[in-house]
């Protein structure tokens, strides 16, 4: 499989790695000077360059650094880069000459350009090209004024605030991709000098770091980071209880006791309800109707009361949560509501009949293969027994396909799949016109095989309005994945951090923010 669909489909996970199941052993924190915070997964690839997965991303941002930020009230601020200026076809920074990589040698504007031009050559196959870089992007440097100039052939509407979601790999790194599967090699604030495959991950500050958003620096930040992989969402309470994790998400029935207890939170909020169809056409999923039909069939709305605990939100966008850059409602208005009768009325208008309990067509059974996630807790597993249920109930047959983190990119990019639920997890919506066009696995993004001409005309509209300019052309183009039912997103999760006393952090839109981390233990 290529790298390009192995990457982004690991990325389409995020929404799913924040909970977990399973047994555990002990852990125990790394003394005075260290903030301690629980994961629910090994990521197996701790590498900015080719794994997208929420653990992952959470990790990478401690290590490496990008050219701008996005400040926690959406504005943009200086990063690795002091100035810049952009329009939708380029963008020039002007990076600052302090910033060195781990091993002390200074980032220079040639050595961005370099990994900016290695991304966006599809040889290379990156996860991030289409979503970090776009697609034709040219980078040319002048060392002298350290400066760096990123062109695209077409109008790149985010072109400017995509350069938030490239962490910026040092040469060495770049030129040996496989070294970064378990080691750092970045300008960020913390370096990982210790993995226990399967237990923890420990990260050391660098003093020197004076380059961070808006110029902060790391004076204030712990010594040491552990990122201690605790997958049963009891036994992460019981450790915050005991104050052997500082940080954890629990999003479960413990987060009652530990909200008793006092501890403070921060909410993160992602796509956790997300069904993608494949409409190549060998499916049945390739008629409009048949997915109009098995979504009414479905009471989404219980299905998300049962995934969240009762704790989530109804999605406004596709894929995006934390802090979109346009903002209006494109889905509640565009969901298929449940309604069984007129699920069975469409299926009947598309040519099925119903002997036996159960659809047929041409002497053959409505059946649907469903690949799902088995590292989300126990909640979502018991929403997607439901949904398994309620398309029993209605005639439907439903093979499962089990998904893991390794195995999720191969399932999607094989096609061997009719409904998936897989929630991606974006930034920008442009993002989105990857998945939902463009060439399929393993030559793609595009999964499903979607074919959507007014998606692509509205997004083509959008493409040429410089950043939040497009916002109306945007929403109507996801208006129109949700009509057609490519995708169905009906939930997101509103995930509590919960910390112990004395450690304050901050979730921004792209999780915990490294700069803001405080310990306190007086």
């Amino acid at each position: 499989m290529r790298g390009a669909a192995r990457g982004a489909a690991t990325a389409v996970a995020l929404g799913l790695l924040a909970t977990g199941c399973g047994a555990t052993g002990s852990s125990s924190a790394g003394g005075s000077d260290t903030i301690t915070i629980g994961i629910s997964d090994d990521p197996g690839n701790v590498s900015p360059l080719t794994s997208l997965s929420k653990v992952t991303s959470l990790m990478t941002r401690f290590s490496y650094d990008t050219l701008i930020n996005i400040g926690p009230d959406g504005k943009i601020v200086s990063g690795v880069a002091e100035k810049w200026t952009s329009d939708t076809l380029s963008a020039t920074f002007t990076l600052r000459r302090d910033v060195t990589c781990a091993d002390g040698k200074p980032l220079t504007a040639s050595a961005v350009a370099a990994q900016y031009n290695y991304i966006a050559d599809p040889k290379n196959t990156s996860p991030l090209y289409g979503l970090a870089v776009a697609p034709g992007t040219v980078a040319t440097a002048d060392d002298a004024g350290n400066t760096l100039t990123l062109r695209t052939p077409e109008a790149t509407p985010f072109l400017l605030r995509g350069t938030t979601q490239l962490p910026l790999v040092c040469p060495s790194g770049l030129a040996a991709p496989d070294s970064l599967t378990h080691a750092t090699d970045g300008t960020g604030p913390y370096r990982l000098t210790e993995v226990a495959t399967g237990d923890h991950f420990t990260y050391v500050k660098r003093p020197d770091y004076v380059w961070g958003p808006d110029g902060a620096r790391s004076t204030e930040l712990p010594e040491r980071l552990v990122f201690k992989v605790v997958a049963n969402e009891s036994t992460k309470a019981n450790l915050l209880l005991g104050k052997q994790l500082d940080i954890a998400s629990v999003t479960g029935a413990d987060r009652i006791r530990l909200t008793a207890a006092g501890l403070k939170t921060q909410i993160q909020r992602d796509p956790l309800g997300m069904l993608l169809m494949n409409e190549a056409p060998e499916h049945v999923t390739t008629d409009p109707a048949v997915r109009w039909a098995l979504i009414a069939a479905l009471d989404l709305k219980q299905l998300g009361a049962v995934a969240s605990g009762g704790k989530g939100a109804a999605p406004i966008r596709v894929a995006t949560t934390m802090l979109p850059p346009c903002q209006a409602d494109a889905v509640s208005a565009n969901t298929p509501p449940h309604d069984v009768a007129r699920a069975a009325d469409a299926l009947r208008g598309a040519g099925w009949k119903k002997s036996g309990g159960y659809w047929t067509k041409d002497g053959k059974q409505l059946s649907i293969v469903l690949p799902h996630p088995t590292t989300g807790g126990t909640q979502l597993l018991s929403a997607i027994e439901l949904a398994i249920e309620q398309w029993k109930s209605f005639g439907v047959k439903v093979t499962r396909k089990p998904l893991t983190n390794g195995t999720t990119g191969e399932v999607l990019a094989s096609g061997q799949w009719d409904i998936s639920w897989t929630p991606l997890t974006l930034t920008q919506p442009d993002q989105l016109i990857p998945f939902f066009s463009g060439p399929a696995g393993p030559d793609g993004l595009n999964f499903g095989s979607i074919d959507n001409p007014e998606y692509k005309r509205l997004a083509g509209l959008a493409m040429g309005k410089p950043d939040v300019a497009g916002c109306d052309e945007w929403t109507a183009a996801e208006a129109e994945l949700v009509k057609r039912v490519d995708v169905v997103t009906f939930v997101d999760s509103l995930s509590p951090y919960f910390a112990t006393r004395g450690t304050t952090f901050v979730i921004d839109g792209a999780g915990i923010d490294p700069m803001s981390m405080r310990l306190n233990r007086k």
